[in-house]
């Protein structure tokens, strides 16, 4: 779909409307092609740090409803969230914006159409293979008293994060705003055991 069709199917008048948890919700896990062009669109009409927000609530909201023992996935998405949202954060230019619609482009696609995760039924039969985002989906409708599957993320985790590093200060004020969860600390490395 192309810039116009985009804001119809998110109902939006403008761009400068994109404000909702709904629309970034929609825009993410959209069954549909969106043209690159189109997200760049939106994206360069919409409010910097209304996206960040959006960013952040929706992979909060993604991540509370993986499966149990997704630790991998948990991670990968935590850092796709961290790469998306300092992108975003520090984009003050064109390209800055190019780049951030690039990588928001290559997660969605991944998220919604080319990831692939394993659902073997615990009560026995065929397995089923979804995407990421239909993953979670049936991880909370499980939850709900839906059929219950084990999930193997392992096939969907080879996603290559964009080369954009945030600083050590940056990724603590990302944490401090966050849930809390630690993706590096420097005991990690060995050197401040002496």
């Amino acid at each position: 779909m192309d810039f116009y069709e985009l804001l119809e199917y998110l109902d939006l008048e403008d761009a400068g409307q994109f404000e909702y948890f709904e629309a970034m919700a929609d825009l993410i896990e959209s069954e549909e092609y969106i043209e690159q062009e189109a997200m760049y669109q939106l994206f360069e009409g919409a409010d910097n740090t209304m996206i960040e927000e959006l960013l952040q609530d929706y992979f909060e909201d993604i991540l509370d409803g993986l499966p149990e023992n997704s630790g991998e996935i948990f991670s990968l998405l935590h850092q796709i969230k961290l790469t998306l949202i300092g992108m975003i954060s520090h984009a003050e230019d064109d390209s800055d914006m190019r780049r951030f619609t690039d990588e928001f482009y290559r997660f969605q696609t991944w998220y919604s159409h080319e990831s692939e995760v394993e659902l073997q039924p615990e009560a026995g039969g065929t397995p089923i293979y979804n995407n990421v985002r239909d993953a979670i989906t049936a991880a909370r409708l499980e939850n709900l008293g839906g059929d219950k599957y084990r999930y193997d993320f392992e096939n969907a985790l080879d996603y290559q994060l964009d080369s954009y590093t945030m600083s050590f200060a940056e990724l603590m004020e990302a944490e401090n705003d966050n849930d809390g969860t630690i993706v590096f600390s420097p005991e990690d490395e060995g050197g401040y055991d002496e």
